[in-house]
């Protein structure tokens, strides 16, 4: 396995999430708002559709980056701030880019993109690569 290198960008992945995702992820996150899984109830707090829950993007910013990480790696931390709300069925893209690496240790820089381009979360990831 190549290490990576500071600078180094990984693949794109594109996602949307869907009615049924998110009020499953409420579900088994005990999350009762229902702007996650009520449509109409989100659309009268002033939204287009259900909302993605914020520890939701946290979730999909560590499985893409153990995913870029291969296999058997190891989450060592996650954090993330949400900069805009994003919604059931629209197109996002995840983004990440290497910003250190300690022996088998790597610092992602990573962000959640809209379709249009704009930032909906950003954030930092570590994990630890399998030998």
């Amino acid at each position: 396995m190549t290490p990576p290198a500071v600078g180094q960008t990984c693949p794109r992945r594109d996602y949307a999430h869907s009615r049924v995702q998110l009020f499953r992820f409420s579900a088994v996150s005990w999350n009762a708002h229902r702007i996650h899984y009520d449509a109409e109830f989100a659309a009268s707090e002033g939204f287009p559709d259900t909302v993605v829950q914020s520890t939701l993007h946290g979730e999909m910013l560590s499985r893409h980056a153990l995913d870029w990480a291969g296999p058997g790696a190891r989450l060592e931390s996650v954090t993330w701030r949400n900069v805009a709300t994003a919604v059931a069925g629209e197109q996002l893209t995840w983004t990440g880019t290497v910003t250190a690496v300690e022996g088998a240790r790597v610092t992602l820089a990573v962000r959640v993109l809209r379709a249009d381009g704009s930032e909906c979360v950003t954030g930092t990831v570590e994990v630890t690569r399998a030998s």
